[in-house]
């Protein structure tokens, strides 16, 4: 499993001073990212997105308003919904991470779209994405370029589905 946090080696005593000292660093302390990855699209696709869970082992929930990410047109946060028989996507303004609960954004609920991809992302290249928290702080994810079927754990043979 991987996991990707803000705190790291010798960092993590500076984070954790600056967490004393502002709010921002210690919800980005706080958020934990746990395998991130984003799905392997057909050459020439307008788009494709990010997965991840969301942890908060902290006492006060963590919202993410905003994502960012080198080589696309747009970054976006999306929530996908079943609607009368029709898939949509709605962009949304937060994903509120309740304080010591997970969000799970996986394909059909919420995730990080990325627009208009500069070019074809091959498999196993590195994405890194950065989470804005609504009090300013910020998380780094790096999530692997990898095929749907492989990252939900399946034998690799695709089902026909797409995003």
């Amino acid at each position: 499993m991987k996991k990707t946090t803000v705190a790291r080696g010798p960092l993590q005593g500076l984070l954790l001073t600056g967490a004393l000292l502002g709010a921002g660093i210690a919800q980005a302390a706080d958020l934990e990212v746990v395998d991130p990855w984003v799905a392997l699209a057909p050459p020439g696709a307008h788009a494709t997105a990010a997965f991840m869970e969301l942890k908060n082992p902290g006492d006060t929930a963590i919202d993410v308003v905003s994502a960012d990410a080198e080589g696309f047109r747009a970054v976006e946060l999306h929530l996908s919904v079943n609607e009368g028989g029709m898939h949509r996507m709605i962009e949304q303004e937060r994903i509120t991470v309740p304080a010591g609960e997970s969000v799970h954004l996986a394909p059909g609920g919420y995730h990080v779209m990325l627009i208009g991809p500069e070019r074809s992302l091959p498999e196993g290249e590195v994405v890194e994405i950065d989470l804005g928290l609504a009090d300013g702080g910020q998380v780094t994810v790096e999530a692997p370029v990898t095929p749907r079927e492989k990252a939900m754990g399946g034998n690799g043979q695709s089902h026909g589905h797409q995003h």
